[in-house]
């Protein structure tokens, strides 16, 4: 059971380039804007991902694990791995086609039901959330030290991530007329995110101090074990690498993407009020609009005292305009040795569930539902800003809509603990 269960974890609808999937993002400036996005420029018959030849392997499995001499708590471990993976399948689906036909057996190849029309997006969301319930429920309680497998702990954090996935495209989609189900789906991901918050024995990385312990969630070979619940790990020997130096470094490989000045305004100061209160923030030079801002913005792109490693000696590495449109040159996957710029050499574990995106998959479930209390923006918000220095705004929620997040992004939007 475990050998086939193991055979899910190289299925094609899998993320492959978790450090560079952001190049579609709107916070990005990019070489070239993706016809994906491009008015126009993309129809269904551009799509990939019509593939169905992983879900027929996880479903012959779950026909096929029955044998009463295992016992069922083990046959119930490996179902649930299963079907964790089913849920993963159909979601990756429903993101892309919106409506598809739900498929539970392993067909033949002349089965009619390969010809059946598309299901509708409740049916199929109703199927991968039980899914997951089982998942949940069955996946035994063993600790995972690698950090590698699926456990019941990333059961429930994609449990959270697909709920509020689906609880907010249900409330600001009302195309869908399926606002009235919404609530129903933030409610079940703020319970996952709490069963992991309160049983999972995890917590957000603080070694070094608030300065470093961002972004050694990113750069650190072995995955943090407090705050990383699954990671796909390098292996050297194996030649199980990534590339991340290579695409965020490059200026002729890769998107050449960096932060837009639109989001970087977004940091806050380190006394948690908005640096764009600042009236001066518009004709600020580098050099100054990146002291005394949220630790996490110098743990994520080139600043002032930012140091890379050339031959064994640490050099000044400002921002890099051959790669660089607009200066703010992430650096948040990438190692600071110049050794791994050149192709796919990064060995630094790639972190695919933290416990940092699970407090913020509860602030969010709790802030759209308007049930958000300041016990709760404390444990998640608060908790968040404080590992990044930020020493105020940590306990109590915001009274005040930022006025510049609702001009630059979200228009729509008045309550300020959503914003």
């Amino acid at each position: 059971l475990r050998l086939y269960t193991n055979s899910f974890y190289g299925m094609d609808f899998l993320p492959k380039n978790s450090t560079s999937q952001d190049a579609m993002s709107d916070y990005l400036a990019v070489r070239d804007v993706q016809n994906f996005i491009r008015q126009g420029g993309f129809a269904a018959n551009n799509s990939s991902g019509w593939s169905w030849s992983d879900l027929r392997n996880i479903n012959y499995f779950i026909q096929n694990c029955n044998n009463p001499a295992v016992p069922e708590n083990v046959r119930n471990n490996y179902l649930g791995i299963a079907r964790y993976f089913r849920a993963y399948f159909y979601m990756e689906k429903v993101k892309r086609f919106g409506d598809v036909p739900w498929i539970n057996k392993a067909m033949d190849i002349d089965d009619p039901a390969l010809t059946a029309g598309r299901d509708k997006r409740e049916l199929v969301m109703d199927s991968v959330l039980a899914d997951l319930d089982f998942a949940c429920a069955n996946i035994q309680a063993t600790a995972d030290n690698s950090r590698t497998t699926i456990t019941k702990w990333v059961a429930y954090a994609y449990k959270s991530r697909v709920c509020l996935f689906e609880g907010t495209y249900r409330k600001y989609h009302t195309e869908l007329n399926l606002m009235g189900t919404a609530n129903r789906w933030l409610e079940q991901s703020a319970a996952a995110a709490d069963q992991i918050i309160k049983n999972g024995g995890f917590s957000l990385n603080t070694a070094g101090g608030a300065g470093v312990s961002y972004r050694q969630v990113f750069t650190s070979n072995t995955p943090l074990a407090n705050e990383v619940l699954q990671a796909a790990v390098a292996d050297v020997n194996l030649g199980v690498l990534n590339e991340a130096n290579w695409w965020w470094t490059s200026g002729t490989y890769g998107a050449k993407a960096s932060f837009t000045r639109t989001f970087i305004n977004t940091y806050l100061k380190l006394d948690g009020t908005p640096f764009t209160n600042d009236p001066a923030y518009p004709t600020m030079l580098f050099k100054d609009e990146v002291k005394n801002r949220d630790l996490r913005l110098k743990q994520t792109i080139r600043s002032g005292d930012y140091k890379r490693i050339s031959n064994g000696q640490q050099v000044p590495a400002p921002p890099v305009f051959s790669y660089t449109f607009t200066g703010y040159q992430p650096i948040k996957w990438t190692l600071d040795d110049m050794y791994y710029d050149a192709g796919a050499l990064n060995t630094n574990a790639v972190s695919l569930f933290r416990y940092a995106e699970v407090l913020l998959n509860y602030a969010e479930a709790k802030a759209e539902l308007g049930t958000m209390t300041d016990a709760e923006w404390a444990m998640t918000i608060g908790a968040l800003r404080s590992r990044a220095g930020i020493t105020g705004g940590l306990t109590t929620k915001p009274v005040i809509a930022d006025p510049y997040l609702r001009t630059n992004y979200f228009p729509g939007i008045t309550d300020p603990t959503i914003l």
